[in-house]
This record gives C-alpha cells, structure tokens and sequence, in this order.
C-alpha cells in the first residue's frame, strides 16, 4: 500500500465573514451533508487530495449561499498539530494568512 504525505492532502476551511456562525443551509450546499457539531458551527472543513484539486472546488462554486464566506487552505500535518489546548485553532503560515477566497 502506498503512503500518502500528511503534506500532500489539503484541507479548506470556511468562515462565515459576517455573523459567528455557519447556516444550516450553507452547511448543506458546501458539504453536501449536515454535520451536527452542537447546536452552532463556526466554521466548515472540506478536504482534498491536493492544493490545485481545493482551488478548482472554490473556483468552480456559484452555488446560492446566505452568507459569504473567506477559505483558508492548509496542509493534513498542520490540521493534525491543532489541538485542544489551542482552541483547535490551525497553525497558518504567513503565506496561508495572507492568501484567503471568498465565496458567496
């Protein structure tokens, strides 16, 4: 079996630009399925099988959405460095910071 590189697997995260929380609705059309994380959601997270795949996915999107939305991308490894005791916030790169979309 092949192994995959925790460098090579990308992860989008979508955050609601205004308002602390992600609709119901929203939710549905990103991910295509309603995750319940408690009662409100601060944020989706899609993943994909590389850098060039997530930017084709935002891009392409010209679905309807309530709220717009900034999109960061990360790496697998760094997804897997947020923890607890950080808030499960992603440790972002400069580069990461400064690069953001919008959809919506």
């Amino acid at each position: 079996m092949k192994e995959v590189s925790a460098y090579k697997i990308w992860w989008a995260e979508f955050t609601p630009t205004t308002g602390r929380f992600v609709t119901k609705h929203d939710n549905k059309v990103i991910s295509g399925r309603i995750i319940n994380l408690g009662i409100y959601q601060k944020r989706i997270l899609l993943h994909f099988p590389s850098k060039e795949k997530a930017i084709e996915f935002i891009s392409t999107f010209s679905k309807k959405l309530d709220k717009r939305y900034a999109i960061r991308l990360f790496t697998d490894k760094q997804f897997s460095m947020a923890n607890q005791e950080n808030g499960y916030t992603i440790p972002y790169t400069k580069k990461q910071l400064n690069e953001i979309y919008y959809v919506g």
